[in-house]
């Protein structure tokens, strides 16, 4: 009796590490900042497909720049791929080669990383805004 009462206990174990294990493979990709969020509304989705999916694609010899805070670079195109380093906002791209939504960077004469094509632009970044001084109060 003690035995089939174990054998329960170990299935409702195994549901349990199921469940919990497909709740963080499915909600634990939205929390990643290298993969875009797909919050937009089931509408926009819809009249997005009657548009072309793919914008022409830029030429790899045009410059790119960083689009965002901070751009992870990594040694595999895949958001699950070993960081490398991160790259701040407006810093310029050499683009050596693309894949899947992915441009391989030349980073130094000895290392490649890849970058998500999406938090990238080929606009000239412009200069950071800073706030004026503080006003000085009469006494």
């Amino acid at each position: 009796m003690a035995r089939k009462k174990q054998q329960s206990s170990n299935l409702v174990g195994l549901v349990i590490l199921g469940a919990l294990g497909f709740a963080i493979y499915q909600f634990g990709i939205v929390g990643n900042p290298d993969r875009p969020s797909n919050s937009a509304p089931r509408a926009a989705a819809s009249a997005a497909t009657t548009t072309p999916s793919r914008p022409a694609a830029v030429p790899l010899d045009a410059p790119r720049f960083v689009n965002v805070a901070s751009l992870n670079v990594r040694h595999t195109p895949s958001t699950s791929g070993p960081l490398i380093m991160a790259l701040p906002r407006g810093t310029q791209l050499r683009v050596i080669g693309r894949q899947d939504g992915w441009l391989l960077i030349d980073l130094n004469p000895t290392l490649e990383g890849w970058v998500s094509e999406q938090l990238t632009t080929t606009e000239t970044p412009r200069q950071a805004l800073r706030p004026s001084a503080p006003l000085q109060g009469s006494r």
